[in-house]
């Protein structure tokens, strides 16, 4: 797949909600909770780095919104059926937006429930390390 202009190594725009939906996260948060899944022994599936905006993007399956619990407004956000997400160029390493887990690494989603684990985990984390997760 490519963009509308040709180019095969510009960022696309994905439909979610068909195959994949997004949990959103705050990129210090984020690297965390990365972090906390390894230790776990979880397959970290995609994750998009948007540094423009620092935020972090975990591929998780297709959900409900009904099964998927979501902390606050500042806390981590789903998209699924009806939004679009921004993918990161195949091979990009530099830019606002890169994989930080690249789908050639793991092309299977991040689970849901060790993923909603390590955020709170991760949460604890940096709070206890005296840094607000969202701040």
């Amino acid at each position: 797949m490519s963009d509308s202009s040709g180019n095969p190594y510009a960022p696309r725009l994905v439909a979610a909600g068909q195959t994949f939906d997004v949990v959103e996260v705050d990129a210090r948060l984020g690297r965390e909770v990365v972090k906390h899944l390894r230790a776990a022994g979880v397959r970290v599936g995609p994750v998009i780095h948007d540094r423009r905006c620092a935020k972090m993007g975990f591929l998780v399956p297709v959900t409900s919104p009904a099964r998927t619990r979501l902390r606050d407004q500042r806390g981590p956000s789903r998209h699924g059926l009806g939004a679009w997400v921004t993918f990161p160029p195949p091979r990009s390493g530099a830019g606002p937006l890169v994989w930080f887990v690249s789908p050639t690494e793991n092309p299977i989603p991040t689970p849901l429930g060790p993923l909603d684990t390590a955020i709170t985990r991760a949460a604890a984390t940096l709070i206890d390390h005296g840094r607000a997760p969202n701040g």
